[in-house]
């Protein structure tokens, strides 16, 4: 997390559940295996958008929807 965001962003959260919670918790790896079943959907986002929730959702294949730049 950078000093500019009040929370974590995608790639953040994405980072700290395949890495911390998934080798611990069932739910959160179950989770993590069906992200990639994500590949095409599509998001829209009606906030700005930070490199790390780019780069989370590229990651994955999600095409991000968004207004606002």
């Amino acid at each position: 997390m950078n000093a500019r965001t009040a929370s974590p962003d995608l790639d953040e959260t994405l980072a700290a559940l395949t890495i911390i919670s998934a080798p611990t918790d069932t739910a959160a790896q179950l989770a993590s295996e069906k992200l990639r079943e994500l590949r095409g959907c599509e998001l829209h986002m009606t906030h700005i958008r930070t490199r790390g929730n780019e780069a989370g959702l590229k990651h994955f294949g999600i095409n991000l929807l968004s207004v606002m730049k």
